[in-house]
């Protein structure tokens, strides 16, 4: 479901999708892609109501796996996919991208995915869905007017230091705005990761997310 829908629209045509681990975005963008063309057929489609622009095409860059036949990584498939959806999209076509740059190193998996909205948003600006969990991305194109922010809400109940005590509750709802973080412990923790690893986890991203804090900051004063 949407929420909120009057105040998603706007004159930007490129969406980044944040959310929970689990709580619906490569859903909901398979399912932007499936309506689009049972619409197109003139088929019906399972939505109350629907209003869309005809697209020339649907590209999609969804799921991670390599070609070891080929001898090709998973990052190496994910790059040649959005290589050609750059190649050959439009601005009438539909792009569906989840997860962008997860295959490599976090620092040059952001810096491709931050370079390919920008070429999709402000080059080519056709309609895309990108889906993404890294936040400093998302802090990127805050304030971009080519691109909006949308996420998959969710509900924390006992939010705490200790991520064995959170509990999720997915609303499978897509609204405006950015998640706040992917609360990946949770899905930890229903994976049944032993609650040594999970502390032991926990106490490393308390230390990024300090280092990060102090970073900014020292960019500000900079």
């Amino acid at each position: 479901g949407t929420s909120g829908s009057d105040e998603v629209e706007g004159c930007a045509s490129c969406v980044l999708v944040t959310g929970p681990n689990m709580g619906g975005k490569s859903t909901l963008m398979r399912q932007c892609g499936l309506v689009i063309i049972l619409a197109q057929l003139g088929c019906y489609v399972p939505a109350e109501s629907l209003r869309f622009t005809p697209v020339d095409r649907v590209f999609t860059r969804l799921g991670a796996s390599d070609r070891i036949m080929a001898g090709e990584s998973t990052f190496y498939v994910e790059l040649s996919e959005t290589a050609s959806i750059l190649h050959h999209a439009t601005k009438h076509s539909l792009v569906l991208l989840d997860e962008l740059g997860r295959g490599t190193a976090t620092y040059d998996g952001t810096a491709i995915a931050s370079a390919v909205v920008k070429e999709l948003a402000e080059e080519i600006c056709c309609r895309t869905l990108f889906s993404t969990h890294y936040h400093s991305l998302v802090e990127d194109y805050a304030n971009n007017p080519a691109v909006r922010l949308g996420h998959m809400a969710c509900m924390v109940e006992n939010e705490c230091e200790d991520p064995s005590q959170e509990t999720i509750t997915f609303l499978y709802k897509f609204i405006t705005g950015a998640c706040p973080k992917s609360y990946g412990f949770n899905a930890a923790r229903l994976a049944n990761l032993p609650e040594e690893v999970i502390q032991s986890g926990h106490r490393k991203a308390g230390e990024f997310e300090k280092s990060t804090v102090s970073l900014r900051l020292f960019k500000k004063l900079c």
